[in-house]
């Protein structure tokens, strides 16, 4: 905290030159920051600004050129609730773009304008960001956090250059991009939005695609989320560089993109698809396991409405880099013939996961007493094993464990009527076995007492939890 006649005295005072990072904090009446506090700061790198109650923006529009960083790269703003602008823009909105390039471009102050890394968290009137924010030529990294009166992007869009954008907890946030040109130019890497509960879709123009460039997707809690691309002719998902999708608990997604199975580019590199709490997610159309020859894991939970891999269950065969697979939905564990998991010559990891409710459990006719495969079923690559939340399960059956050699990591989870385990069946190559919420088994499996526990003694690992 400092006073006026503080700053008044700081004002007069040399800045040494070689300062690289700058944290201003907790200044009261500071509307806008005085060009004497960055005043000679040629070797500046960072600046971070954090709760200053009545800062409305950084620099004055006489500074746009005049005040330069030449070595200034990172800017962090965070809780300053009254910032409505990095810096003052002409109030000409109606010409802004219908500026030449280069006008913009020195329009573009020059004290940010080999900015690399720009976060702004917990600025809840910021509206919008800068519109020559697409003449942020070296901008690499944009993080937006928890400014919830930003209701879109700009659409002049993003900079080329940027690589990562993460958007979060940004209430009011309706799409991302806003126009084709900027999808097309773009060679971002990383997208990364959660928390957005006014979000219905990524890409509102139609025609356009997500960047080809794109590596990983995150998408989580994003409850009006309708679609990843706007509804329309040429919506298809086109991703060579694609490696991760992870989409959680958007409840109003019903489907993803088409991905065009005789592309033999798209989705090439896609390694990772996790899927979860999805409760209206009612299909994936084939291109999505069809051109994803790579891909290494594949998590599809809690998405109720959503019966079944496309084609009869067939499309996993198409899997044959799969390394690990969890899944819950009802009718997979009524299908396991169909399936054909044991044709997964790579498939280290299972995890098989019971219905999500009581409710489910009933309606979906899964209500069995014992688990429905046996390890015929199963790729003999399988290290581990995890059964997770099967309320009627009553036993393991006895040919579960035949064809399992390689078994090193048995877990059971959430099996709250299970009171039988086939111990003398167990694989020699277990190493570690986990029975946690099974009220009925723990008893059983007690340490030095329990009634299996001389056929698991010899396990290095084994937990029991109640």
């Amino acid at each position: 905290m400092v006073n006026d006649e503080v700053i008044s005295a700081n004002a007069k005072s040399k800045h040494p030159s070689s300062i690289t990072s700058l944290n201003i904090g907790m200044i009261k009446k500071l509307e806008l920051l005085p060009k004497w506090v960055t005043h000679g700061l040629m070797e500046l790198e960072a600046l971070e600004i954090t709760n200053c109650e009545e800062l409305k923006t950084l620099w004055k529009n006489e500074e746009r050129v005049q005040h330069c960083l030449p070595a200034f790269r990172r800017l962090k703003i965070e809780g300053c609730p009254q910032l409505v602008s990095l810096f003052e823009e002409d109030e000409d909105e109606d010409n802004k773009g219908q500026h030449e390039p280069q006008q913009q471009q020195e329009g573009l102050p020059c004290i940010v304008r080999r900015l690399e890394h720009l976060t702004i968290h917990n600025c809840e009137k910021l509206e919008k960001l800068p519109w020559l924010l697409h003449n942020f030529t070296f901008l690499g990294e944009l993080y937006v956090y928890k400014c919830s009166s930003l209701g879109s992007f700009l659409e002049t869009g993003f900079p080329c250059t940027l690589k990562t954008l993460t958007v979060r907890r940004c209430e009011a946030l309706q799409s991302l991009f806003g126009c084709l040109t900027q999808i097309n130019d773009s060679n971002l890497q990383v997208l990364d939005v959660r928390d957005c509960p006014s979000l219905t879709c990524l890409i509102s123009c139609r025609g356009g695609g997500l960047p080809l460039t794109l590596k990983e997707l995150k998408i989580w809690r994003c409850k009006k989320l309708e679609a990843l691309l706007v509804v329309g002719e040429g919506m298809e998902i086109n991703c060579p560089s694609l490696e991760s999708v992870s989409i959680m608990s958007c409840d109003r997604l019903k489907y993803l993109p088409v991905a065009l199975p005789n592309n033999n580019n798209n989705l090439r590199n896609l390694s990772g698809l996790y899927l979860s709490g999805c409760k209206n997610l009612e299909y994936i159309l084939e291109g999505w396991f069809h051109s994803a020859t790579n891909l290494a894991h594949l998590d599809i939970r809690g998405c109720k409405k959503l019966k079944a891999l496309p084609h009869g269950l067939q499309s996993i065969n198409y899997l044959t880099s799969l390394q690990s697979l969890c899944m819950n939905t009802p009718h997979w564990n009524n299908n396991f013939k169909k399936i054909g998991l044991h044709r997964l010559s790579s498939l280290r990891t299972l995890l098989i996961e019971g219905p999500i409710s009581v409710a489910e459990d009933e309606e979906e006719g899964v209500a069995g007493s014992s688990f429905p495969i046996d390890g015929k079923l199963l790729p003999t690559s399988l290290i581990c094993l995890w059964i997770w939340d099967f309320r009627n399960l009553e036993k393991l059956s006895s040919k579960l464990f035949q064809n399992l050699a390689s078994l090193e990591c048995l877990e059971i989870v959430g099996c709250p009527r299970l009171k039988s385990l086939p111990v003398q069946r167990l694989p020699p190559s277990l190493i570690s076995l986990r029975i946690e919420r099974c009220p009925r088994l723990t008893g059983k499996c007690e340490k030095g007492k329990g009634k299996y526990w001389p056929h698991l003694a010899h396990l290095p690992q084994v937990d029991v939890f109640r």
